[in-house]
């Protein structure tokens, strides 16, 4: 395998620029606006939380912001040298996800514990948009790849034909390996006119001829009547066989159950995949010990199998419900293996939460359009592709997970030009050309150097257009409330004790008062009893240091569980600490506040 990977920080490179190697392949699928990515900017990354083994030498890294982001940001340390990458990006499904959610504990009344839905993010795409966004980010990930790597593209019929041209071109057609086949059952319905779409596929490319593979990692039993056969020799013409005792060799179509609603491994994070099909893709392309990388993290599964197998790690996430999820689970797996004492294993028991271009204003992409034109005081309007109506503009919200671009504009003015018939005649130019009365502004998160003089010069419509940059008004934008809590903390005799006395939640309970308002029996909506119903995780930095999160005390109530509420702790000597509590309740929204202590 590749040198192995070491996951400790070094110094800023010399330059803020990377250069990006042409694509191997042929190019052999174009789109309007294609470009090459010859040149990535660096982007610092904040520690924010550490968790596990914290006198660890070395720790697995979990970042929060835009992959390509922070895929630019691993090239200084990790260019060439990550044995394995599987993701399982967007499909362009055309589809919104949610994560299903639960208040806690059994004693609560109500239907189902009550079920809510909270929006995790948009799977719609201009077709462009897609192909661009995968283009950039498999770039980069092939320049982090080591010799001996494989990377395995999870997707399905809908983009699958044009995300395999993307792989020839990327990494050559002579590096292609296979093409996998998921099949899985599940209880849905017939459909009106074709076959059922009962499979999911996986592309896996090499960056050389010198990649790993352990077919005896992920061999299958024989059947019984294979094992029949090799007895009374008829498998080879009357001669008894020699069957492997590992079982046959692993073939391109994997039969593996999708996760059912009663199993352990369940997050409800929406599309989450099991843990057997990427536990067979890492044993069969790595060995303990390796780098395993996940660019689309979601609900953890590729970071929780690598922890469980002994491998190394980084995972990433734009959308924070992914990270707290992941974030979780990890904590949960560490902490069993921890208890199990298993120094066998060549992983790491610690990892830390990073964050990329200080992401702090949203949990998700979804919710930051929805906030930010309630924000601006857009009125929503629907089937079109102007997002909402301001004053006397259009208003377009472009995905807030990344900067305006060229692109973007050249897109915006020709769907201006496209529903032109939909904008006033004011009055005509000294050219003859109509002015319209009507302007569209974009609304972005961040905008690109050139990007305004670009579209000054290419904005032939007669409509004006505005650029509205968030984070140059995020001073001025009030945000939705964030929940509330009473903490008592006492100190003494270095024995520290934190108690929770109260925790209110606005957005979760105002989403659980729509909630009861469909339904009609009374005693059938759901009742908050007890604040613990809605808290999904505590954690307690002893003596935070106002920059990194060390969670010294961690409480992770299973689905079923309340949290204890009442903590303690005692120091190894007298002082003054300060203490951090960090509290995530069941839809995501997170509580810190800090306490000064004389312990």
């Amino acid at each position: 395998m590749s040198k192995k990977l070491q996951l400790q920080s070094a110094a800023k490179p010399a330059t803020n620029n990377f250069d990006i190697e042409k694509a191997k392949g042929r190019p052999m699928l174009q789109w309007v606006s294609k470009r090459p990515l010859d040149k990535v900017e660096y982007y610092p990354a904040q520690e924010k939380e550490i968790y596990g083994d914290k006198n660890s030498k070395d720790f697995n890294k979990l970042f929060w912001g835009d992959n390509l982001q922070v895929l630019a940001h691993l090239l200084k340390e990790y260019r060439g040298k990550i044995d394995l990458i599987y993701i399982d990006p967007p499909f362009d499904s055309k589809a919104e996800y949610v994560k299903k959610v639960e208040i806690r504990g059994d004693e609560i009344k109500g239907e189902q514990h009550s079920l809510l839905e909270e929006k995790q993010y948009t799977d719609i795409w201009e077709k462009d948009e897609y192909l661009q966004f995968m283009y950039e980010r498999l770039l980069l990930m092939r320049e982090l790849l080591s010799d001996t790597g494989s990377i395995y593209l999870h997707c399905d019929w809908h983009k699958g034909a044009l995300l395999r041209l993307i792989m020839d071109e990327i990494f050559g057609e002579d590096n292609f390996v296979n093409e996998i086949i998921w099949w899985y059952k599940d209880p849905s319905g017939t459909v009106a006119k074709g076959f059922k779409k009962k499979h999911d596929n996986l592309f896996v490319y090499s960056k050389t001829k010198e990649f790993y593979f352990n077919a005896d990692a992920v061999r299958e039993e024989y059947s019984e009547g294979t094992k029949r056969q090799a007895e009374t020799g008829t498998i080879s013409y009357g001669r008894k066989t020699q069957l492997n005792p590992l079982g046959k060799y692993p073939v391109d179509v994997w039969e593996v159950a999708i996760i059912n609603s009663q199993a352990q491994e369940r997050t409800d994070y929406p599309t989450q995949k099991p843990e057997e099909l990427v536990e067979k893709i890492i044993k069969a392309s790595s060995n303990e010990g390796d780098s395993v990388a996940d660019f689309f993290v979601g609900s953890g599964t590729t970071s929780a199998v690598a922890q469980k197998l002994g491998r190394r790690w980084l995972a990433c996430d734009i959308n924070l419900g992914a990270i707290q999820t992941t974030t979780k689970r990890l904590n949960q797996i560490i902490d069993e293996q921890q208890k199990k004492k298993d120094k066998n294993l060549k992983g790491l028991y610690a990892f830390k939460v990073l964050n990329v271009n200080d992401y702090d204003v949203f949990k998700n992409e979804l919710e930051a359009k929805e906030i930010v034109m309630e924000m601006y005081g857009v009125e929503p309007i629907k089937r079109s592709y102007f997002d909402g109506v301001l004053d006397n503009n259009f208003v377009k919200a472009m995905p807030l997970n990344r900067v305006l671009n060229k692109m973007d504009i050249r897109a915006v003015l020709k769907e201006i030009e496209k529903n032109i018939s939909t904008f006033n005649v004011k009055q005509k130019s000294k050219s003859g050309e109509p002015v319209y009365e009507e302007g569209v502004l974009i609304i972005a998160s961040g905008v690109e150097l050139d990007v305004s003089d670009f579209l000054k010069k290419e904005n032939k419509t007669g409509v004006k257009v505005e650029i509205r940059d968030i984070l140059t008004d995020k001073k001025n934008l009030i945000f939705k409330k964030k929940p509330e809590a009473k903490i008592e903390v006492k100190a003494k005799d270095k024995k520290l004790s934190v108690e929770l006395k109260e925790f209110y939640s606005p957005i979760l309970m105002r989403k659980l008062e729509l909630e009861n308002g469909k339904v009609l029996k009374k005693d059938r909506q759901a009742k908050v009893a007890d604040f613990k119903q809605i808290i999904d995780s505590v954690a307690i930095d002893v003596d935070y240091n106002g920059k990194l999160f060390n969670a010294e005390v961690m409480d992770l109530p299973t689905k079923k569980e309340l949290i204890k509420a009442k903590y303690g702790w005692e120091y190894p000597k007298k002082g003054k600490y300060t203490v951090a509590v960090k509290i995530v309740d069941v839809l995501g929204e997170e509580y810190f506040e800090t306490f000064e202590v004389s312990a």
